[in-house]
Formats: structure tokens, C-alpha cells, sequence
């Protein structure tokens, strides 16, 4: 296994701010309040005794190891402070990024921790999420193409720390997977693994903590499920019912800001919406908007109403996405964020939100990304000498290929062709120099005949290789199933069974000296 590349951000994300954050443009400057180049401890107040024992009793409730115990006691000094990143729960963790999250958050604590402070790596279990449908499958390879295996639900509108993990639809995907993928020294290990932790699970939140833990809790992961601490975040909710539709004006304005510099925003909400939902007593995540009362789907509040319930019930209240991230600031102290492409350009409008609840922003760290290039793909790319970034665009690649084919015939004849017309140019000017500018005319269309007839060659080719068509497909489907980067669509799944725990081993080797942000292509 080694290193074969990197992939350029600009290749890996859309996002403008992402790539110019990462490569630290100066415009970005008001945007974050300190680049990740030069981290600084910010400035908090929190209490930490409440913090650990509610740390405690959820991670010993999702089976941590003792090393996670000890980081979350280690809490307790004021010198220790946190780095985090989190995700939704997906099942059986989701997309492979997530992965790369929690590596990146263990690595930076590695590197960044100094004489002075020492940091411990925090999972945010985003649970709170109510959106069953964008986590409820995985994606596998079956025979080098991508396959979704799917948990078959109803939409509930529940967040996802109270959709309960129903065990039999666990274990028709547990049997779908096992289909799919090859047998290998490991897998019925692994599987038997999970489906005890499905069996000890009760909803898709704790399930995917439990997961996270299976495969972290050696390396100190800690986790996190927002709903646990709910009580401890009332200062949040209770500032956004006091001042209702604030955090959206000033959200909109950062937006416009963003704008001007010359990126366009993540983030525009309605001016009268408030960035919370309000659980119903169905347990169901509702809007909430402002009109002089507080409206949601199904109800309505008085200013004082609300805060009654604040006061008597906080598990009614949960933050939305823009709320999220400060709410885990003013629990936590937070040394930096671990954030993806996307994460980053959301992030870009949030300092002034920050700022309306005089918590201080931490600093923003781009994640890792990888691209596992195994050994059948990679006997394919050294063959036909193609790259990584060229593999995205298949057809250009075999039409370019095809093309190369021609350049024996091609070349010389075009070769031979200016010769001759430059020897006909040298006539018609002893002749009569005006006629220099014909013989022009006449090459350039000679030349697009030529070029016209070699790229209609090159077509008919690509067509009639078949073979070489099917290897190169079957390589951009891996690399890049359903267009996209491989760690946005497949599970983890498929390499722990391919490979074992050495997966986790080796993509923590390649990324201990990759620089914050960089996007690695391993080959196995």
C-alpha cells in the first residue's frame, strides 16, 4: 500500500471560499476569525464537571472502551481542550468521508496537542436530523459497479436519536450485504460484529454511535448525541425566543457579504423564520416562524409560553443546522472544527452568528479525503497510462486515447502535407506575392479537413474498442461511482471486509504526514 497522489481541492470541491480558505486567501480573512495554519485557543466558559458526567454516562451507555473514559475525564483540566468533527447518523456509518472525519479529528489531536494543552477527538453524533431518507442505504460494489442496499422505511419526521432501529429490516440489509460482497478472511467476523451491535441498539443515533465507537473507541473517540445535553444549550434557545428572527437577518447579511467578496452563499432563510425546531408531542421536529407569535405546523406560542416550556421541558427544543455548531461551542471547549468542502462554505457565514451569542468561534480545519485505487483498478490506469483526474471524464479519455492511436499515421501525413504546402506558398510568392495570403486560406482548410477526418477516425476507434471501453468504465465507476468522488457514495463496509482492521491502519499511516485539507489517492 502507498501514497500514488494527491488530488488538487479545486478537483475535489466546487466550492470557491472551500478552495480559497484552504489555500488561504486573504479576502477570507473577516470571514474566519483564524486560519487553521495558525490555531489559537479561543475564549470560553464552561462547566466542565457537568459536561463529563454527561460525557460518561452516554459513552459507557454506547460501550466505550477505557481510553475514551480517560480522555473525557482528562476534561476535567483546564489545559484540555477539544477538537471536533460529526455527521448524521447514516447506517453502518454512512458514506466513507465520515470515516475521514473521525481520522482527521484523531490526527489533529496528535499533531496539535503541545507541552501547554493537550486535545482529545470529539464525535458529533448529529442525530437530530429528522431526514431518514438521505441516510437509510449504503453503497457496496458488486462485480466493480456501485449497489444500494436499503433500509426499507416510512418517513417519520422523528429525529434520528428516536426512529427506532427495527432489527429485522437490520437483518435483510446484514444478509444483502453479505451477498454482495466477496468472502474474505474477514468477513464473517465483521459481520457477526455488527449484528451484535444491532442487536444491543435501540435507535439509528445509538447505533451509530455504537459503530463509531467499534471502530474509534481505541484511539479515544468520544461521542456525542446532542439530546443528551439538551438542558445544558437552554441559553441558546432561550436568546433565539427572546430574539426571534435576528439570527436570520444577520445569517441573510453575511450572505450578502460573502456575495460581495465574490462567493456565493450556502445559506438564505425566509425573514421571518426562527433557527430551531420545536418537538411536538408526537415527538416530531416541527418549523418555527415568528409573526408576532411563534407558529409552528401545529401549534402556537406566546413569547412567554415558549420560554414556560424552555424553562420546564428543554427536550421540546433542537437546533438547526446553522444553530448546531454553536451550540457545540458553548458546550464544549473546542480548540478547532473538523469540517469537509461543503462544511466549510456553510461555515463561512456563521462568525456573525457566533458573535449574536458572544460565544467565540473556533478555528476551521479541512478534513482528509482519500480515493482507494485497488489493485484491479490500478492495473487498468498503468496500462493505459491514465490519471486519477483524467478517469472523470471517460469519454474525453478514450476519444483522447483513440486519437494517440492515429498519431502514427497522422503526424507524418500531416507532416508531409505542410511541406508540400509550403513549397507551393514559396512558388505562388515568386509568381506573384499576393497570392500568399490564398495559399493561407487554402492550408488552414486542408489542415481542419485533416483534423475533421482524424477526430471522425478516432470516434469510429473508441467505438470499435470494445474492451478497452468496458476496462476503463468498470475504473471510473469505481474511482468515480455515479460521477462522484468514491468516499461520498461507499461504505466502509467494503474495505473492511476486503482488507480488516489493517484498512483503518494503513489509511491512518497515509494521512499522519498529509498536509490539512489534502485529498489522497492510496493504492492497495
Amino acid at each position: 500500500m502507498m501514497t500514488s497522489g494527491v488530488l488538487p481541492i479545486e478537483f475535489v470541491t466546487s466550492e470557491k471560499v472551500t478552495v480559497d480558505y484552504v489555500n488561504r486567501s486573504r479576502s477570507l480573512k473577516k470571514v474566519f476569525p483564524r486560519h487553521f495554519t495558525d490555531p489559537d485557543l479561543r475564549k470560553f466558559s464552561i462547566d466542565r464537571e457537568l459536561l463529563v458526567d454527561k460525557l460518561l454516562e452516554y459513552n459507557t451507555q454506547v460501550g466505550a472502551p477505557q481510553r475514551v473514559k480517560e480522555n473525557i475525564e482528562s476534561l476535567l483540566q483546564n489545559n484540555t481542550h477539544a477538537v471536533i468533527t460529526g455527521q448524521q447518523p447514516g447506517l453502518f456509518s454512512g458514506p466513507i468521508y465520515a470515516i475521514y472525519k473521525a481520522i482527521s479529528a484523531i490526527i489533529a489531536c496528535e499533531r496539535l496537542s503541545t507541552s501547554e494543552y493537550s486535545l482529545v477527538p470529539v464525535f458529533w453524533n448529529a442525530s437530530e436530523d429528522h431526514d431518514f431518507s438521505e441516510v437509510n442505504h449504503i453503497g457496496l460494489f458488486k462485480e466493480n459497479e456501485l449497489h444500494e442496499i436499503r433500509y426499507d422505511n416510512v418517513s417519520t419526521e422523528l429525529p434520528l436519536s428516536h426512529v427506532a432501529l427495527d432489527k429485522e429490516k437490520m437483518k435483510t440489509m446484514l444478509t444483502a450485504i453479505g451477498d454482495v460482497s466477496p468472502e474474505t478472511e474477514f468477513k464473517a467476523k465483521l459481520l457477526e460484529e455488527i449484528q451484535e451491535l444491532i442487536a444491543d441498539s435501540l435507535t439509528v443515533g445509538d447505533f451509530y454511535s455504537k459503530i463509531m465507537i467499534n471502530l474509534f473507541g481505541d484511539n479515544g473517540l468520544i461521542l456525542v448525541e446532542p439530546h443528551y445535553f439538551r438542558r445544558l444549550m437552554c441559553p441558546i434557545f432561550e436568546r433565539l425566543v427572546r430574539r426571534p428572527t435576528e439570527c436570520t437577518r444577520i445569517l441573510n447579511d453575511a450572505g450578502m457579504q460573502l456575495r460581495r467578496l465574490g462567493y456565493s452563499p450556502r445559506i438564505h432563510k425566509r425573514p421571518d423564520i426562527c433557527n430551531f425546531f420545536f418537538i411536538n408531542d408526537e415527538g416530531k421536529r416541527e418549523r418555527v416562524a415568528y409573526n408576532g407569535q411563534f407558529v409552528t405546523a401545529t401549534q402556537v406560542f406566546s413569547q412567554k409560553e415558549l420560554l414556560d416550556v424552555l424553562d420546564t421541558d428543554p427536550s421540546r427544543f433542537s437546533a438547526n443546522a446553522v444553530i448546531r455548531p454553536v451550540t457545540q461551542d458553548l458546550l464544549f471547549p473546542t480548540f478547532a472544527y473538523i469540517a469537509g468542502p461543503n462544511e466549510t462554505a456553510y461555515l463561512a457565514q456563521l462568525k456573525p452568528i457566533y458573535d449574536f451569542f458572544a460565544v467565540e468561534m473556533p478555528v476551521v480545519v479541512p478534513r482528509f479525503g482519500v480515493t482507494i485505487v485497488e489493485r484491479k483498478v490500478s492495473k487498468v490506469l498503468e496500462k493505459y497510462r491514465v490519471g486519477i483526474q483524467d478517469l472523470r471524464n471517460p469519454e474525453k479519455f478514450l476519444k483522447d486515447l483513440a486519437k494517440e492511436e492515429l498519431d502514427g499515421v497522422f503526424k507524418p501525413f500531416k507532416s508531409e502535407v505542410a511541406k508540400s504546402i509550403a513549397e507551393v506558398t514559396q512558388r505562388a510568392e515568386s509568381i506573384d506575392p499576393t497570392l500568399t495570403g490564398s495559399c493561407t486560406l487554402a492550408q488552414g482548410r486542408i489542415l481542419k479537413s485533416i483534423d475533421a477526418l482524424e477526430n471522425k477516425l478516432a470516434s469510429r476507434l473508441k467505438e470499435q474498442n470494445t474492451l478497452i471501453k468496458e476496462q476503463i468504465a468498470k475504473a471510473h465507476d469505481n474511482i468515480f461511482p455515479r460521477g462522484q468522488l468514491q468516499e461520498r457514495q461507499i461504505n466502509i463496509l467494503e474495505y473492511l471486509i476486503k482488507f480488516g482492521r489493517e484498512f483503518l491502519r494503513v489509511v491512518f499511516e497515509n494521512l499522519r504526514d498529509a498536509d490539512y485539507g489534502e485529498h489522497r489517492v492510496i493504492k492497495w
